[in-house]
C-alpha cells in the first residue's frame, strides 16, 4: 500500500497520511463499510472527514495508483488485460 500512496499529493501530508492508511483498512476488508474496516469510531470519523474534505477527489486518489500500476506494468514485455463478461442469473431458481 505504502508504494501505492507514496506517489500520492493531497496537499497536505497528514491527509497522504490518511489515504494510506484508510485505503490500508479498507484492502484488508473489501467487503465491510467503513465503520466495519475501521479501528473504532474515531477512525470511523477520520475517514468520513477525509472522504469530505475539498482537497480530496475521485482523481486525486486513483491518480498514484494508476502512475504505481503503470510503473509495474513497464517491468513487464507483455501484459494480459483478462475480462470477464459473464453473467450468472438464478433469480427463477427456487
Amino acid at each position: 500500500m505504502k508504494r501505492e500512496t507514496s506517489l500520492a499529493d493531497l496537499g497536505d501530508k497528514r491527509l497522504n497520511r490518511r489515504l494510506e492508511l484508510v485505503l490500508r483498512q479498507l484492502a484488508a476488508q473489501p467487503e465491510r463499510s467503513i465503520p466495519a474496516a475501521s479501528q473504532g469510531w474515531s477512525e470511523t470519523q477520520a475517514a468520513y472527514r477525509f472522504f469530505s474534505n475539498e482537497r480530496v477527489t475521485p482523481e486525486k486518489i486513483l491518480t498514484p495508483h494508476r502512475e504505481a500500476t503503470v510503473q509495474r506494468l513497464r517491468q513487464h514485455p507483455v501484459v494480459l488485460c483478462v475480462e470477464d463478461t459473464s453473467e450468472l442469473d438464478f433469480t427463477s431458481k427456487p
